[in-house]
Parts: structure tokens; sequence; C-alpha cells
């Protein structure tokens, strides 16, 4: 009888210590922690996340290191740290197209708002549409004309499927009856070089284009964003007559379940990490606008964008 006792004691005790995190949350994070971002090095989203992995690294006391997993819109990271363990070790930047592609694409399992712990918002991204310097089409009214007109539909380039700048821009077809093809890339990068060598005939994306406006190679036709952009004259869609404004999100999440007082230090951390100076450059050269939400107000922001964009996203999905 003793000899049970003293078994089940053991076995209790076992369990005890299986089911407690790998570390306590006072000593976190005791190891280095890892950045997923879902696109490829070089582009906005990869720049501006070093730079606040940096800062944060250095407030925690272990580094962030950051490992690019491009794909889907992102939608390949985001699945990833849905299957990491919720110990504030494996977090992930989350942003628009990673977001809404569990409503447009069927390999999407993840639910953002149950498989997912918001930890903080810390940009939106601000979306517009180009051509190259040397293209015809001097304004959205020339682009739009060509596009109806043409024998031939048009092509434009992303940064990828579900991304806001890919459904805003087939949105605006809609409005205006018209009908272009959509060639998405792996990143922002790639879809400029695209439009560079000619494969597209214009490009809808996130303000990487920034660099590429100011020294001449890329003319701004107009803008996916509420107000202008500023340091730049385009017009937004909505001063067009096109009633839209592209979603935007770019923020930080872990795995489900993840410790309050963990995600407390992530998220205060980030709060930090967006006011340094390497930030603010680096959102200034890749045209973000910086956007702080702590984790239960970033939570209620998700929700609300899915609520607001999945009837326009399920007339997609049967199309991709």
């Amino acid at each position: 009888m003793h000899s049970s006792m003293l078994k089940r004691a053991a076995i209790l005790a076992c369990a005890t210590v299986l089911a407690l995190p790998a570390f306590a949350a006072e000593d976190y994070p005791r190891t280095p922690i890892t950045l997923v971002v879902g696109y490829g090095a070089g582009g906005g989203t990869d720049v501006c996340n070093r730079a606040l992995a940096l800062d944060v690294g250095r407030q925690l006391g272990q580094p962030l290191v950051v490992d690019n997993k491009p794909g889907a819109g992102s939608s390949l990271s985001v699945g990833f740290i849905t299957r990491q363990r919720p110990d504030g070790y494996s977090i992930a930047s989350l942003s628009t197209g990673g977001v809404l592609n569990q409503v447009l694409s069927p390999n999407v399992k993840y639910d953002v708002t149950k498989d997912l712990t918001p930890i903080a918002m810390v940009a939106q991204y601000q979306v517009g549409l180009l051509v190259r310097a040397d293209s015809a089409y001097k304004t959205m009214a020339d682009l739009i004309n060509a596009a109806q007109s043409a024998r031939k539909p048009l092509t434009y380039s992303t940064a990828g499927i579900g991304t806001p700048q890919h459904l805003t821009t087939e949105r605006l077809a809609q409005k205006t009856g018209t009908q272009w093809v959509h060639a998405p890339y792996k990143s922002g990068p790639e879809a400029i070089t695209a439009l560079m060598r000619g494969d597209v005939d214009f490009m809808a994306q996130t303000a990487e284009w920034v660099p590429y406006v100011r020294d001449g190679r890329l003319r701004l036709l107009s803008v996916f964003t509420g107000e202008r952009i500023k340091g730049f004259d385009a017009p937004t869609l909505k001063e067009l007559g096109y009633d839209l404004v592209a979603p935007s999100i770019l923020g930080i999440a872990g795995p489900a379940r993840m410790d309050a007082a963990i995600v407390k230090k992530l998220q205060d951390a980030f709060h930090k990490a967006i006011q340094t100076a390497e930030f603010q450059s680096c959102a200034d050269q890749f045209g973000l606008k910086p956007d702080f939400k702590d984790s239960a107000a970033f939570g209620a922001f998700l929700k609300d964008t899915l609520a607001g964009w999945t009837p326009l996203l399920r007339q997609f999905a049967s199309k991709e």
C-alpha cells in the first residue's frame, strides 16, 4: 500500500512538472526569442521588424532572432507560429495578409482570433498604386480608362494574395467595371522589381516604394489610405470618388494561451521599441505609420478587421 501511494505521488509530481511552462514568467526570457517574419529579407516588414527586434532584445537581455518564412501573403509564417509552444520563445510578425487569408484561402487552417495571442500592434501599412516613371499613365483616370478599353487585361504586382493592396485593387476593379490580372510575389522588393522590369503594367504595394518615388523611378498615382500620405501629393481613392481604404495591420503575436505576464513584458518592450530613432527612421524610409495598440486593443482590432472585410473576401475565395 505504501509503495502504491509513493508511485501515485511520483506520477502526480511528474505530471505537475510537465504542466509547468519551460520557464517561469518572472525569469522570462532566459534564452533567445525567435521572431518569425512572413516576408522576404529586405522589404519594409522585414527591415522594420529587425529594428524592433534589436531594441526589444536590448530591453529583455536576450536577442530576438529574426527568421524569415515568406509565402502565401505571410500565412505560412502565421500557420507555423500557431503550432509552436506558447512559452514566449516563438513569436511572429502579424500583417494584414496573414489575418485575412484565413477567409480567402481554403489552405489556411488557423483562426487568428482563436489560435494566436495578440501581443501588440506596432504600425499600419500605407498602400499606393504606382507605375514606372516612363509610363503613359499619368493619373488614375488614365490607368482606369486604359484598363476599360484594353484588348488584353492589364497586369499588376503585389507582395501576395490576400494582402491589403491585392484586395483593395480587386475591389477597385469591381467599382470601375475593369478587369486586371494579379501577379503575386513573395515580397515588396520582388513586386517592385517586376514593375521596374516591365513585367507588369502597374503595382499596388505597401510603401516600400518610397525611395523609388523620391528618386523619380516610379510614379505614385493614388494612395489607399484614409488621408494623403505625408510628403506625397497623390490623391486618396476616396478623393477620386471611390469609397475605399485598405485594411492595415502590422503587429506581433504568439501562439494561443501565452502567459499573461509574458505577454505584458513583450507588449511593453515593443511599445518602447517603436519610439526609438531606429524604428522611426525605418518607418519613414518604408512609409509605415507607427500605431501602437496593446494586447487587448490589438485583439479587438483584429476581430473588427475580419468582420469588416469577410464579405468581400468570400467573393474572392472562389476565384483564387
